[in-house]
């Protein structure tokens, strides 16, 4: 097996993969977009959701489990429900 492949699947065997850029959020394996505002989004994923504040919120792309989100973050909160 190759590296590559080892290191995929330790980074995609997971409830969910975010990865954080200077201004855009990979989210990977979420389940529901709840809210969508400059100001706000707040996605369900599998324990919980996560509300992002920011500046300029906008989805860059999006498919049925995978999100790239752009804008100025501000914060990230997890929310149990």
């Amino acid at each position: 097996m190759k590296i590559k492949d080892i290191l995929s699947d330790f980074l995609y065997d997971k409830d969910y993969f975010i990865s954080l850029f200077e201004n855009k959020i990979h989210i990977f394996k979420y389940l529901l977009l709840i809210k969508l505002s400059p100001n706000e989004i707040i996605l369900k994923l599998s324990d919980f959701n996560l509300k992002i504040k920011g500046e300029n919120l906008s989805v860059l792309q999006m498919n049925k489990d995978e999100i790239l989100l752009e804008g100025r973050f501000i914060s990230l909160e997890k929310i149990y429900e």
